[in-house]
């Protein structure tokens, strides 16, 4: 029988270097590859005569292609958060070589955090609604520079700014001179163009959000007082699959909403939220916050997307209103400042999107 061989790979464009690791042994060997598919190919097909291979890297830029190639070739490999991987405080040293090693034993001993692959169409429509999101900065970056610039010529719409009247107002807009006309006419053009690509994101993405494969989620999450279809794919791509958290508190932690803790002997302080994980989803949960400070009745919009789903996932999205809002004023009125009430109750938002896509009905 073959003895089990731990390999902890540091990936680059250019090179890899392959560290193996033996359970019983400490250290086989490191090698520096030239990153080709034959290269790689023929290194694990010679060690693999020996051993059996588990490999492991860091995810980074270069996405899962690597893995995906491993599992082509019938290699086991994982994908490491490099977030979490553990660090000795006074190790300042950092090298290709020292990462493959540190990869390789940690990953013996079981002391890596794996993400979660997605499918190339999952990776897909994950890319999509990535793009979906940037588009949305930029069109938000640009209406910030038309306003600053327009202030610095003088001019200030009193109204309720991207309105309709506000963008014929900008459109017909006299400045000084020939150049500062010019320069607002490129903003413009700029926004429209943005604006166009952000209306052609969304359709698309509705119409994702409508098929079999999606609506279902979907309907559940829209359920949730201040989650539109946006957020809901957002939620969707971004964590894949909700069932790979046994708890709220696993979802909550890969969030990042968890608060940091820093405790010796007797003494605990608590710090600020870790923000670890995805910070996409985090930033829409908190922006879903605001939702919850008004009075806590169902709207006609809300009714139409509580009939959309079950009795079981209704209830939760109304107990989680209800709970919600009243969990803000609370703590309001205790004096805590509002950037802590919003992360707090978007941590229980978390708890009750977590419990509404379970498979089966739990308990909160």
């Amino acid at each position: 029988m073959k003895k089990l061989a731990y390999l902890g790979v540091d990936y680059h464009v250019k090179t890899v270097t392959i560290t193996v690791y033996l359970n019983d042994e400490g250290f086989y060997e490191t090698v520096r590859l030239n990153n080709t598919d034959k290269t790689i190919a023929k290194y694990l097909k010679k060690l693999s005569t020996q051993f059996e291979i588990k490999l492991c890297y860091e995810a980074s830029s270069s996405g899962y292609v690597f893995q995906r190639k491993m599992d082509k070739l019938g290699y086991h490999c994982d994908v490491i958060a490099p977030s979490l991987i553990p660090r000795k405080p006074g190790d300042k040293r950092k090298n290709d070589h020292r990462d493959s090693k540190k990869l390789a034993e940690n990953y013996a001993k079981g002391l890596l955090t794996l993400v979660h692959p997605p499918t190339k169409s999952e990776e897909s429509i994950r890319g999509l609604v990535r793009c979906h999101l940037a588009m949305k900065n930029s069109e938000k970056r640009i209406k910030n520079q038309i306003n600053a610039y327009l202030l610095s010529k003088g001019h200030r719409w009193p109204k309720s700014k991207w309105t309709l009247e506000h963008l014929n107002w900008l459109s017909t807009l006299e400045l000084c001179d020939d150049y500062s006309h010019m320069v607002l006419e490129e903003y413009l053009g700029h926004l429209e163009y943005i604006t166009t690509r952000v209306q052609a994101l969304t359709q698309e993405i509705e119409k994702l959000a409508n098929s079999d494969i999606y609506a279902s989620s979907v309907k559940k999450l829209r359920a949730f007082k201040g989650i539109g279809t946006m957020t809901a794919m957002l939620l969707i791509v971004e964590i894949t699959d909700f069932r790979r958290f046994p708890t709220a508190g696993a979802l909550m932690a890969y969030l990042g909403l968890i608060p940091g803790e820093e405790s010796s002997d007797s003494r605990s302080k608590d710090k600020a939220i870790t923000k670890a994980g995805n910070t996409r989803c985090r930033k829409a949960i908190i922006g879903a916050i605001q939702h919850y400070m008004t009075q806590p009745r169902i709207t006609l919009s809300m009714q139409r997307d509580l009939g959309n789903v079950d009795a079981h996932s209704a209830n939760i999205a109304i107990k989680c209103m209800k709970r919600l809002n009243k969990r803000f004023w609370t703590l309001i009125h205790k004096g805590k400042t509002p950037n802590k009430v919003k992360v707090a109750i978007a941590r229980e938002l978390v708890g009750f999107v977590w419990a509404m896509m379970q498979p089966e009905p739990t308990m909160i």
